[in-house]
């Protein structure tokens, strides 16, 4: 396997510090493993037969085929902010979609030279699905000259045993041309609700509560501002059973906030844990820190990119992660981070088990992917599946003529994600241990 080469700076800082705390990691791998573990509150999922698994096979570069009127195209291209859906036929493999509805998607990802794709199958065709599939997101990456962040973080968040969409690499063909390399996405919707959650205790399947995608305001820090629901509808939008009435729907988020920032310190695990999986809510915290995400609910603008998940029958929600192309983004990023910015992070952090539970899964995390990748192996999972993927990728993202960033960038961004990858698990560990040693858990 190829192996890449490091500019000096990262070779200078890797010596030191990774001798150091080579004996840390292999004291905390099995305690930190044997404690995320004790705190996972999701159940497995039932393991049942998935048509869409071969679309999202990872030991390939998938070919996707859209046909439709060049006009069209290249309107949407010029319009790229637009959420118009203009018909297109679909093909992978030697299967065919016709009349799908396709349109520019992403937040600060648009872009009108490669533009983000949502494929709706159903959008023109009532109740039309492709492998069970009503819909397939189409990432452009160009916010990530890597292009592979958001694959990697979606498979540490699943290596973590939470819920995390799937991601493989697809070339994208429009009408014959090469439209240039994206990130392939599993949908967040009710197939991927039954594929991660499996079935209850009865045998039913976990796919028909209530899913939200959380809007991103830069100035809400998850305070109670209302009892009125339509601020909370303009905050959650409805992804599942959206034709339900408003207290259905947004009720028990209204009853979450209003826990979240009036229950007493001694009642607050117990009453927000009636509307927020607050265990697994920590997990995806802890997850999150690890990979440095800037654009996450710890993000530098807020809490931004995850979908909230409502079981059927109860009060009980869990987060789901989104658009990860922003991880890795500081190999020295504070796992501390970001926890004081809402009052629902600073609430949690005050309950001595459920921060405890934080640094635990931190070290899980960091313990995980510095496996091994295989027995004997020198080479951790975490830099075995960076350069798996790069090497996956490597020449189709050299011929996206579309990209925004050079060749040379690309190189320049996989050294600094193997960078991250060699090193994070000891310095997470480190801040940690720092932590422990200050009396962290004995504060409050």
């Amino acid at each position: 396997m190829t192996r890449i080469d490091l500019p000096a700076r990262h070779n200078q800082a890797r010596g030191g510090r990774a001798a150091r705390f080579a004996a840390a990691l292999t004291v905390v791998c099995f305690v930190a493993l044997a404690g995320a573990a004790a705190g996972q509150t999701t159940p497995p999922p039932a393991a049942e037969p998935d048509p869409a698994d071969a679309l999202f096979d990872p030991s390939a570069v998938h070919d996707l085929r859209l046909t439709m009127k060049p006009e069209d195209w290249e309107t949407l291209k010029a319009r790229c902010l637009w959420d118009t859906y203009y018909p297109a036929d679909f093909q992978w493999r030697d299967m065919t979609v016709a009349r799908v509805g396709i349109r520019s998607r992403g937040s600060g990802s648009r872009n009108s030279h490669k533009p983000g794709i949502k494929i709706d199958f159903n959008e023109f065709v009532a109740d039309q699905k492709f492998l069970k599939q009503k819909a397939l997101i189409l990432a452009n990456a160009v916010q990530d000259p890597g292009m592979l962040n958001r694959r990697l973080a979606n498979l540490i968040f699943t290596r973590m045993g939470l819920p995390a969409p799937r991601v493989v690499h697809a070339r994208l063909f429009v009408n014959g041309e090469y439209a240039g390399l994206y990130e392939l996405v599993e949908e967040i919707e009710k197939p991927m609700m039954g594929r991660v959650f499996g079935r209850d205790s009865n045998g039913k399947k976990r796919d028909g509560g209530y899913l939200f995608e959380y809007n991103w305001d830069e100035n809400f820090n998850w305070t109670y501002p209302t009892d009125d629901l339509a601020f909370y509808a303009a905050l959650f939008d409805p992804k599942t059973r959206d034709e339900d009435a408003p207290s259905l729907l947004y009720g028990p988020i209204e009853d979450m906030f209003q826990a979240i920032n009036e229950s007493r310190d001694g009642d607050f695990e117990a009453a927000v844990g009636q509307y927020l999986d607050l265990r697994q809510f920590v997990q995806f915290l802890a997850v999150e820190r690890f990979t440095a995400d800037i654009d996450g609910f710890l993000g530098k603008w807020g809490p931004n990119n995850f979908y909230v998940y409502r079981f059927e029958g109860g009060t009980q929600s869990v987060v789901i992660p989104w658009d990860k192309d922003l991880s890795f983004y500081e190999l020295y990023d504070d796992v501390f981070e970001g926890l004081e910015r809402t009052v629902l992070g600073r609430r949690v952090m005050a309950v001595p088990a459920l921060r405890r539970l934080y640094l635990e899964t931190l070290l899980a995390c960091a313990a995980s992917v510095a496996q091994p990748d295989q027995p004997e192996s020198a080479v951790s999972w975490f830099e075995a599946e960076l350069l798996r993927e790069r090497a996956q990728i490597l020449e189709a993202a050299r011929a996206d003529r579309r990209k925004p960033f050079s060749n040379e960038r690309i190189d320049e961004a996989h050294d600094e994600i193997l960078s991250f990858a060699r090193q994070r698990s000891a310095y997470v560990i480190d801040q940690v241990q720092r932590a422990l040693e200050r009396g962290i858990l004995q504060e409050k």
